[in-house]
């Protein structure tokens, strides 16, 4: 993957909290295979309610959750091409932000239930003298393009490529 460009950090409202710490940054990615990923993150954006907002875009179709906020989850929008002959257009979808089933220890941790999940699978995995589901590789996989896009937005948004482990 190669980061294309990653705005520069500019001003940091909160410069004592630390590194990780952002006001906003945005970077822009390209995947060996040529697809675009753009990725904004803010530490500050008013957003109340909280709220995180997805949009997938692809050559046949599309699916984003809405901008109305709240955990508990926003109406989206999803269309496959040649999938919705009998309702042309974009459907609306439920696009929950937690899972309903999750136990009510899994909501406290901040991010709606994901964490609880890979956590919990992971304990599971050192219990039973497993592998993990997600081993160290994958999960330095997960975490460079970020690290990469920021040193990229720290060195005035150049172009830097993200290795692979």
């Amino acid at each position: 993957m190669t980061l294309l460009e990653s705005s520069p950090p500019g001003q940091n409202i909160y410069p004592n909290e630390g590194l990780g710490f952002l006001d906003m940054e945005v970077g822009l990615f390209q995947t060996q295979k040529g697809s675009t990923i753009k990725i904004l993150r803010s530490q500050v954006a008013p957003r109340h309610p909280e709220m995180i907002f997805y949009t997938l875009y692809g050559t046949k179709g599309f699916v984003e959750n809405g901008r109305e906020g709240g955990w508990g989850g926003t109406k989206g929008r999803l269309y496959i091409q040649d999938k919705m002959a009998k309702h042309p257009g974009a459907q609306a979808i439920d696009c929950l932000t937690i899972d309903p089933n999750a136990p009510a220890e899994a909501r406290t941790g901040g991010h709606g239930t994901s964490e609880y999940y890979m956590v919990r699978d992971f304990i599971a995995a050192v219990e039973q003298n497993a592998p993990p589901p997600i081993d160290i590789a994958r999960a330095i996989d997960f975490t460079a393009p970020g690290i990469c896009a920021h040193e990229a937005a720290m060195r005035g948004g150049v172009w830097v490529d993200v290795p692979l482990f």
